[in-house]
Parts: structure tokens; sequence; C-alpha cells
């Protein structure tokens, strides 16, 4: 129905952590094939959303060479431009990589919890 058709006034975001999922579980492999993240805008453009929204190693993959992170962000700008789509929310991952098995911040570590301030601190650079 007309009625539920997202619109971009209704200022619906999205994760792209939630739509470039691959669709893989514990008792299978992935189900679909990758997207970039400009892929991304550009299909959430498509069905009316408002913005989208990242953790730090969404958008950079946390292995990119200067030169792939540097593609990556001019190609996720262009989308934006392109789209008109906002980026509302960005913020750092710091549970996935499994250095942090024990904590960022909390970790008993002084290298992780060094380790965990220098990745936000880039994750905020990355959000302006």
């Amino acid at each position: 129905m007309a009625i539920y058709q997202p619109k971009p006034e209704h200022k619906f975001t999205f994760g792209l952590w939630t739509v470039g999922s691959r669709g893989s579980d514990p008792f299978g492999s992935v189900v679909r094939g990758p997207k970039t993240p400009a892929e991304l805008v550009y299909m959430l453009a498509e069905v009316g959303a408002y913005g989208v929204n990242f953790h730090d190693n969404d958008l950079i993959p946390i292995d990119a060479t200067p030169a792939e992170a540097e593609a990556i962000k001019k190609e996720f700008r262009k989308a934006l431009k392109d789209t008109g789509l906002v980026v509302p929310m960005a913020t750092t991952n710091l549970f996935y990589d499994p250095i942090f098995k024990d904590g960022a911040f909390t970790s008993n570590d002084a290298k992780v919890r060094a380790y965990a301030l220098q990745k936000t601190m880039r994750a905020i650079d990355l959000g302006v």
C-alpha cells in the first residue's frame, strides 16, 4: 500500500551492516554477493531512504590499504552527493576484531586500550 511506502521525509535510515549483509549464518555460507558501500547508497536511494549509517569498518575494511580507503571514500561521497542521502550516524566498531575479546576501553591490556582510542579517533575523522 502506497501509504506505507518509505519516503525521504520520513527520515528512514539504514546501516550499511544491515543492507550489506551477505546473508550468512553459522550453518551455511553466504547467499548474496557483496556490494560496495556506494552501491548500497544507490540502492537505498531507490527505495526512498533518507540516509545511511555505518561503523568505520562497514565503510572501510579493517585491512584496506590507504589507497583502497581513499577510493572507497571517494565513491561513497559521490554516491551521497548523487542521491542526496545523508549520514546521520557514524560510529566505531570496537567489538568484531578478536583483539577486543576482553573489551576495548575496558581491556586490561594498555595496548588494546590505546588501539581502541586511535581507532575511535580515526572513526571520528571518517564520520566527519
